[in-house]
């Protein structure tokens, strides 16, 4: 197959050849130091990063407590409790949707919206159709800064 086989030296390999057992492990190592550098990144991110709530929130004078999949207000708020959000933003809007006993949309149910437009507080009875919100389980998404904070509370 070569010419003059008889005359070949470990200098004529093909280095593809020679390499490949070579290659595989420093691919192998090449792909373990690329996932270390991921987790390595991703580790201080996720101690830190808050999902459902990427700014501080207050109803009725509690901060919201940061929780998984929502935040939470502790004890049940007056109808028409301060809220408070604390953002640099000019606008702040807020969607409140009533919700079941499972955190989930009750159905048929229309959100209520409310504007903070170059303000940080305003009462939750202050919505755009001017109903208060009746008592029961509701979660508001107060979104800022482009970001959405998520916080399940109950009006008593």
């Amino acid at each position: 197959m070569w010419p003059n086989a008889e005359n070949k030296t470990d200098s004529d390999e093909i280095p593809v050849l020679r390499s490949r057992a070579e290659s595989g492990i420093n691919l192998f190592l090449m792909k373990c130091l690329l996932l270390f550098f991921i987790i390595a990144a991703a580790f201080p991110y996720a101690l830190f990063a808050s999902d459902s709530l990427p700014f501080p929130v207050s109803l009725g004078g509690q901060a919201a407590k940061d929780s998984t999949p929502f935040a939470k207000i502790e004890n049940r708020v007056a109808a028409d409790a301060e809220l408070a959000v604390e953002s640099k933003s000019d606008m702040i809007i807020v969607n409140v949707n009533k919700v079941t006993a499972k955190n989930e949309p009750v159905p048929g149910s229309t959100p209520a919206v409310i504007l903070l437009q170059g303000k940080t507080k305003t009462n939750i009875d202050k919505t755009m159709d001017g109903k208060k919100l009746p008592p029961g389980n509701y979660i508001m998404s107060v979104v800022s800064e482009g970001k959405t904070a998520s916080i399940l509370f109950t009006i008593k």
